[in-house]
């Protein structure tokens, strides 16, 4: 990639190239890093599961165990979708570099400068809140060896494994079982946190772009740049605005199709896997804050949830952003000063006005759409479900 903002997108890069998914690396040590990765969640998942078919009647156990088998279904499904459509994210990422080469105007460059900026620090955010769950579960993981150090007892205080398998015994080998479970939950965030990262920094660049042609259209209807100019010229000069204007519209909205088009199948698996492991996430927390039965569950808990939840709604912003900056170009547009411009400038805003009355949209499984409206329907829904699932329980 060469272009002006090569910067904002380093560290999405290396995230990538960390877990073997950057589709412009095609060496055989990406490969390894694929097989690897791979190798160690599965045999997460698949310990999970042993110790999940084992046990009997224990329902808190169940639930907790499941979490990590939902996590690992998730990784699965954003790491093996960025596998299978390598090909169009380098697509996109070519499209992102083309934009950026073709504008020439200050304004234009410092526009989408802001909005590619502003994807970097979200992405910035996510490694350190990712960075803040590893630590937080490398903490109380030696919580009970710094607790025998400090305030010792007659007896030595178990040591503790977030999820722990079936095939390693916890106690009798804990370092190996701390190692493996560090490393695979790693390994899943950073895929998580660089697939999405990605995604959020590809919708700030689409907004981006629409911003952008919200201020051709305003300079082409500018009424003291074109003041200097015949009226002939004015003629010429506006309707090459509005041409190029309608031209960037039309890259950005297949930019987005595409994007979506891309990952929709990815996000629809996605979205039934967040409300399920949603609802168990918030029976674990009313479980462990109504029994008090130990802290680290009560702060694991928590931490799950807010993550879940700050999951759910980082992607309903993400699609409204994207819907209030389409729908802004119809707004933007009627009130520009076209009732001074000259009849032939006039007939080409239909083009733009007409498409831009339709918001571009993300559609989930066919109905649900990313908003602030589709959030609250969301947590809505799995609020009524967990309230069913507590009473059931009861």
């Amino acid at each position: 990639m060469n272009f002006l903002g090569n910067e904002y997108y380093k560290l999405n890069r290396r995230l990538l190239q960390l877990v073997g998914l950057w589709p412009y690396d095609h060496s055989l040590f990406k490969y390894c890093q694929a097989i690897f990765c791979n190798l160690i969640v599965a045999f997460m998942v698949v310990d999970q599961i042993a110790k999940l078919i084992t046990l009997e009647r224990n329902l808190n156990l169940m639930l907790k165990l499941f979490l990590p088998i939902v996590l690992g279904f998730i990784y699965i499904i954003k790491y093996q979708t960025f596998c299978i459509v390598a090909k169009k994210i380098r697509y996109l990422m070519d499209r992102v570099e083309q934009d950026w080469n073709m504008l020439k105007d200050k304004k234009e460059l410092e526009i989408i400068e802001r909005y590619t900026h502003i994807g970097s620090m979200c992405t910035l955010a996510f490694t350190i809140m990712g960075f803040v769950a590893v630590s937080i579960n490398l903490s109380l993981s030696f919580v009970p060896i710094i607790l025998d150090i400090f305030v010792p007892l007659n007896y030595s205080r178990p040591r503790q494994i977030l999820f722990p398998g079936k095939f390693i015994d916890q106690q009798k080998h804990f370092y190996v079982n701390f190692l493996h479970f560090n490393i695979t939950l790693s390994i899943m965030l950073t895929t998580l946190i660089g697939t999405e990262s990605l995604y959020v920094m590809y919708v700030q660049h689409a907004c981006g772009m629409f911003q952008i042609v919200s201020y051709r259209m305003n300079q082409a209807f500018d009424n003291k740049l074109l003041q200097i100019y015949t009226p002939k010229q004015q003629t010429t000069i506006i309707c090459k605005g509005v041409i190029e204007a309608v031209h960037i519209h039309k890259r950005v909205l297949e930019f987005s199709e595409f994007l979506w088009s891309t990952l929709a199948i990815s996000y629809s698996i996605l979205l039934v896997f967040g409300i399920t492991s949603l609802l168990i996430n918030l029976f674990c927390l009313f479980q462990a804050i109504l029994f008090m039965k130990e802290m680290n569950n009560v702060i694991i808990s928590i931490s799950f949830n807010f993550g879940h939840f700050f999951y759910l709604f980082l992607g309903n912003y993400v699609g409204q952003i994207l819907i209030d900056h389409s729908a802004g170009i119809f707004e933007n547009t009627y009130f520009t000063r076209w009732n001074g411009a000259p009849l032939q400038a006039q007939r080409l805003l239909p083009i733009i006005m007409q498409r831009s009355m339709r918001s571009c949209k993300m559609v989930v499984g066919g109905m649900f759409v990313p908003s602030f409206e589709g959030f609250a329907a969301l947590m809505s829904t799995t609020l009524s479900y967990f309230t069913v699932l507590w009473s059931v329980q009861k």
